[in-house]
């Protein structure tokens, strides 16, 4: 019998290692796994809402909403009712969390380049299309 192996098994693996070693690097900025969310933000133009937050995170809303109760608990966001529509939330970073920025972006760029190590260009442009591909192929399946 073949042996099958689960593509996402491996790609579940190097996402644990990755966020931990981003975790460990931003633990003495007492920033939890929630940094992606920061980062979403903070790159945004203007407030986004909730939903939207959902989208450019690809998770789903009620796992957004947990993300932002914490995150505005914690101080680093704030939010804010539409007052054209009052079921949407705006969100917007707080002082806190934009001085945190350029701490996420440094740990970031660190564990990319430990990633990426002994790695050719090549290869890595590869992954990164060979990746995208995947994704493309099972969207276009779950679309129709």
């Amino acid at each position: 019998m073949k042996n099958i192996q689960l593509i996402s098994k491996r790609l579940k693996k190097i996402n644990y290692l990755y966020t931990k070693m981003i975790l460990k690097e931003l633990s003495p900025f007492e920033l939890d796994h929630h940094f992606e969310a920061l980062l979403t933000l903070a790159v945004e133009e203007k407030q986004i809402t909730q939903n939207r937050l959902s989208q450019l995170l690809q998770i789903d809303k009620s796992r957004t909403a947990v993300i932002v109760f914490e995150l505005e608990k914690r101080g680093l966001i704030s939010v804010n009712v539409n007052p054209d529509d009052r079921r949407q939330h705006y969100i917007s970073l707080s002082a806190l969390a934009i001085s945190s920025i350029p701490h996420i972006k440094l740990s970031v760029e660190k564990i990319n380049e430990l990633a990426e190590a002994g790695i050719e260009q090549q290869k890595l442009t590869t992954f990164f299309e060979v990746s995208e591909m995947i994704q493309n192929n099972l969207t276009k399946r779950l679309s129709f």
